[in-house]
């Protein structure tokens, strides 16, 4: 079995990639750890977390339907975890979906405003 995921997944090539990444964007990373840690002192956690994922989305232009993704897996988590009579925690699922959701309708608008021209060019064929 790990020869198999070693085979599927060329780590190297993965590590790799992802360190010129870093080494092309690493101000930008840096300013938002900065910013997460900075929000988190003064709003809290989940304040930080939720603002830095936003702004990395929205800096990097990383595809929105991950964000949705994740939203829509905090919704089918709220009626088990109502079943399991976990109210609370169920309720903060709800409230994080919500986050993600409203994250992933402002970067749709912003995507849609800044690369308005390719959206009508798919119109019309």
């Amino acid at each position: 079995m790990k020869k198999l995921i070693i085979k599927i997944f060329n780590w190297k090539k993965i590590f790799t990639v992802a360190a010129a990444w870093v080494k092309i964007k690493k101000w930008w990373i840096i300013i938002l750890v900065i910013a997460g840690i900075f929000i988190s002192w003064k709003f809290g956690i989940s304040a930080g977390i939720f603002l830095s994922l936003f702004l990395s989305f929205l800096i990097f232009e990383w595809d929105s339907w991950i964000i949705g993704f994740l939203a829509l897996i905090f919704l089918i988590s709220c009626p088990i975890l109502l079943t399991l009579k976990k109210e609370i925690l169920a309720e903060q699922m709800a409230i994080y979906a919500y986050y993600f959701l409203v994250m992933t309708v402002v970067l749709q608008i912003i995507e849609y405003a800044s690369h308005r021209k390719n959206f009508v060019d798919n119109e019309k064929e």
